[in-house]
């Protein structure tokens, strides 16, 4: 099992399960003396690291039924700002998402399976703002959803999980759909993108400096800045593995 370095700590997967489960119905109002300490089942970010002989990227994860339209901001601020929806194979073939590909010309080096693109069919305006793509992910949560409540192609890109979760493919796409079954949510499907660098002005152009993806250490120090999980799609796969067995 690969490893990111010896000298760089992870949060433990427990707790960031608990950080990125869904939040309860409403109830009265819980006050926090540190407001980086999320509650058990907050809704929050995960921030997750495969392998650095793989992707050697950071996505930020969160449920879809969690993504509000000021996570959603934030979300494309801090990364590529390409939202894409892991969800499992099962309701992509409830709601019709087809690959955007033929399995067989998928060309992408890690085989991500996209599927066709997709806005909700109402609520929204042109799509692509956070408040629409928010909208859009939520739906994709929601217990009775159904092919007709999307329309297509759109703005947020579904991504189908294979089957056996990080156990059999050691993927963002794979992550998010476990950290959302292990988290109780309704549909299993988890929203992410991928980090970037911090980006800063370039004085007197309209350009910015800030130009890759950010890497592990730096990775950390983000989830620190914010009060976000860290940890690796490696652990995750062990722990699934302790907990349930391995295929």
């Amino acid at each position: 099992m690969a490893d990111h370095s010896s000298d760089l700590v992870f949060d433990d997967i427990p707790s960031a399960i608990n950080a990125f489960g869904t939040p309860p119905a409403p109830s009265p109002p819980v006050y926090l003396t540190n407001t980086h300490s999320p509650l058990p089942g907050a809704g929050e970010f995960v921030l997750v690291l495969d392998s650095p002989h793989r992707e050697n990227e950071g996505d930020l994860i969160i449920a879809a039924s969690a993504l509000t339209p000021a996570k959603a901001s934030f979300m494309i601020h801090h990364t590529s700002g390409y939202l894409c929806a892991a969800l499992p194979n099962a309701l992509a073939d409830k709601l019709d998402l087809p690959p955007m590909v033929a399995a067989s010309e998928n060309s992408d080096p890690n085989r991500t399976a996209y599927t066709i693109t997709i806005d909700a069919a109402e609520n929204v305006t042109t799509g692509i703002s956070a408040t629409d793509r928010s909208t859009t992910c939520k739906l994709l949560a929601g217990k009775d959803v159904k092919a007709g409540d999307f329309r297509r192609p759109g703005h947020v890109v579904p991504l189908r999980a294979v089957a056996g979760g990080v156990r059999q493919r050691q993927g963002h796409t794979e992550a998010a759909v476990e950290f959302a079954r292990l988290s109780g949510d309704v549909n299993n499907v988890g929203v992410i993108a991928e980090i970037v660098e911090e980006s800063t002005e370039v004085e007197g152009k309209a350009e910015r400096g800030g130009l890759h993806m950010m890497r592990a250490k730096e990775c950390i120090e983000f989830g620190r800045r914010y009060g976000i999980k860290v940890v690796t799609i490696e652990h995750l796969k062990k722990y699934v593995e302790d907990t349930e067995g391995k295929l």
